[in-house]
């Protein structure tokens, strides 16, 4: 999305500069206007407590290619986006540099979420001589990480949302106050996710697609338990299902595992990883995306996409997602986990293609009608020069 953002922001005259971490590479590097120097503050899958001895090292460095990049861009206004892994040192330095002039758009919980550290050290052991040797070994780096806490007080006064799900939670855990908050919703490329002749396929075949990271909060277990009750009911005719995307190792260990099980190696395939660029060109093959969350989504890209594209969306209610999808009207739904009534709701448009079409349709025109990515980008773009109007000259010098 931030290079999507960048992209266009280019395309309308204006200049950017994308700082990042070094996340995906061997080491610091800058490429154009992308600037990859920044330490993750932990290992994507795997949180290696030994790591801690070198974090204040890297925090500075952290603080330091913040200001260093600010200092040589001279940017009208910092725009912060996703901050997953990352100290909050970082947005802190920019509001220091160019008070007022620091905007956020934010699409899930790291304001007030937990740190890789302290969930690490506040997580109890399984082995119960580990829980008390880390109990007490852990107040050591958890004052360290309070310190920091206290020291990086982020003032949040000019925040954009992508729902109301995650405004709201931004003001009750966050407390950042209402006044600083207002929605700004994910948007899609209509003109690349378009809805795509059909008519080759049999009435009643369900070609469904899992897109998007593949770990335990995102809930694609309860697809393959689905598919599994379906198959105990011979039922499983005419209905395959693609999983696009990676994530943590062990989860699709376990998704193997149920596949194997079920037996279901015939209609379920693990794609991988497909490059967001192709992803418009992949979705044309489904009919229906199956959207199984379990977490508190804050408003999901791929359920936009895959109504964008003329995909009938089944998925669960969690966090923004509500927003968008709406049962009867722009798909149907089903409880988080509750595989026997998702297996239920594709039964359901497996014997009715014209309700499958209309909720297709639905979904298509609401996204064309709220959730463009030409109106996101208009919005992002009026949003960003009246905070600039309002602001005296940057001094970030």
């Amino acid at each position: 999305m931030v290079r999507d953002c960048s992209e266009i922001f280019t395309e309308r005259g204006h200049t950017t500069h994308i700082l990042t971490s070094t996340h995906g590479v061997d080491k610091p590097v800058v490429e154009g206007n992308v600037s990859r120097v920044l330490h993750p503050d932990s290992d994507v899958f795997h949180y290696d407590p030994l790591r801690e001895i070198n974090h204040k090292r890297m925090l500075e460095e952290n603080l330091n290619n913040t200001e260093k990049v600010i200092k040589e861009f001279k940017p009208d206004i910092v725009f912060v986006h996703l901050m997953y892994n990352m100290s909050k040192g970082v947005p802190w330095v920019a509001e220091q540099l160019m008070p007022g002039r620091v905007a956020y758009w934010i699409a899930n919980d790291w304001p007030y979420a937990r740190d890789p550290h302290t969930a690490y050290w506040l997580d109890p052991a399984g082995n119960p001589i580990k829980r008390v040797v880390k109990s007490i070994v852990g107040q050591i780096p958890l004052a360290a990480i309070k310190k920091e806490h206290d020291r990086f007080k982020l003032r949040f006064k000019h925040v954009m949302c992508v729902s109301e799900a995650v405004l709201n939670s931004l003001n009750k855990e966050a407390g950042i106050s209402l006044e600083s908050l207002e929605v700004l919703n994910n948007g899609v490329e209509t003109d690349l996710f378009k809805p795509t002749d059909q008519s080759g396929y049999p009435a009643d075949q369900l070609r469904l697609l899992y897109a998007g990271s593949v770990n335990t909060h995102k809930g694609v277990h309860t697809i393959l338990e689905a598919m599994h009750h379906l198959d105990q009911q011979n039922k499983l005719n005419q209905i395959t299902l693609t999983v696009v995307g990676d994530g943590h190792p062990d989860y699709a260990v376990r998704l193997k595992n149920l596949i194997e099980e079920y037996k279901l190696g015939d209609v379920v395939t693990l794609a991988g990883r497909v490059p967001r660029a192709k992803m418009h060109e992949v979705v044309r093959d489904f009919n229906v995306l199956v959207f199984p969350s379990i977490w508190e989504e804050p408003l999901a890209r791929m359920m936009q996409e895959g109504m964008s594209a003329g995909l009938t969306v089944v998925g669960t209610l969690t966090g923004g997602s509500g927003e968008l999808l709406v049962e009867g009207e722009t798909g149907l739904t089903f409880d988080k986990e509750n595989s026997v009534q998702l297996s239920e709701r594709l039964l359901e448009l497996q014997a009715n293609p014209e309700l499958r079409q209309r909720l297709a349709d639905n979904g298509r025109a609401e996204i064309l009608k709220r959730f463009s990515m030409e109106s996101m980008m208009d919005k992002m773009e009026t949003n960003l020069e009246e905070i600039l109007a309002n602001q005296p000259a940057s001094v970030a010098n």
